[in-house]
This record gives C-alpha cells, structure tokens and sequence, in this order.
C-alpha cells in the first residue's frame, strides 16, 4: 500500500511506497525518506525542489534546460522518462569515512519546477536482491510526482 505524501509547503506530491518514512535532513528544501521497515539499512532517497519565478515567456522551460545540461555534464547520465517527466539518471561512486557508496541522480521536472532526487546506498549492497526491490521502489516514486 502506497501513501500520499504532500511536500511540506504543499507544491508537489508522490506516491510513498509502504514502510517507507520520512526523516529530518535539516535542510528546507530537503524531503529525506528510508525504508524503516526494511533490516539492514537499505539507503536514503532524498528530494530537493526547486521552482525558478514565474518567467512571462510560455516557451521558456528551464527545468528541460537544466535537465538537458545535467546530462551534458555528467559522464554516464542518460535521458529517460519517469512518469510524467523528462529525466536525466545517472550515478557517481563516492568514499566516506572510509565506507563506499552508490548515489544514484535523477534530474526530472518541467517548466519553473526541478527536482533533484537522489537514492544512495552502501556499494556492497549493490549486489544484493533487495538493492534491484529498493531501485524499483524509489523509481516508481520518483515516477508518480505530481506538481500542485
């Protein structure tokens, strides 16, 4: 069973799958979420929005010019559709405290409104079944967003 969640200041929403909750990233524009029922940790999935001020020239789109750079600058990246937007994916491999780890982008929105989503996770459990259910999941969320 899937939630609908409403973005704090109520401009977009999504479909948050079951047993996934939200958590305080102690940044505003940040909605950070994890699979609480799911042992081990399995990653975090975070959405930061953004929305430029209204331009007066309907042919204006700076999320497809954003989108559009974001895969010109990043190796690898890759334009897809998820759900109701253009996208670009693409992932880097990053060291942290010593520990590796997977963040896998992608870049969607349209018009004034951009939403950068990122999903990260440990690279050993890169190979691991839960890691391909994970995908899906954050996937299809991203997938179901909806601007108010």
């Amino acid at each position: 069973m899937e939630n609908n969640y409403i973005s704090r200041d109520g401009s977009f929403s999504f479909a948050l799958a079951d047993g996934w909750a939200e958590y305080d990233d102690d940044d505003e524009a940040t909605h950070a979420f994890w699979h609480a029922t799911e042992s081990p940790w399995t990653g975090n999935l975070r959405i930061t929005a953004f929305q430029w001020p209204d331009t007066t020239n309907p042919d204006v789109d700076r999320a497809a010019e954003y989108i559009t750079s974001e895969i010109e600058e990043n190796e690898g990246s890759q334009s897809i559709r998820l759900g109701n937007y253009n996208c670009a994916h693409y992932q880097k491999e990053s060291v942290q405290d010593g520990e590796g780890h997977i963040t896998y982008y992608w870049i969607t929105g349209k018009h004034n409104d951009i939403f950068i989503c990122t999903f990260t996770i440990d690279s050993a459990q890169k190979f691991l079944p839960v890691h391909e259910t994970e995908l899906t999941a954050v996937q299809n969320m991203i997938a179901s967003i909806q601007i108010i």
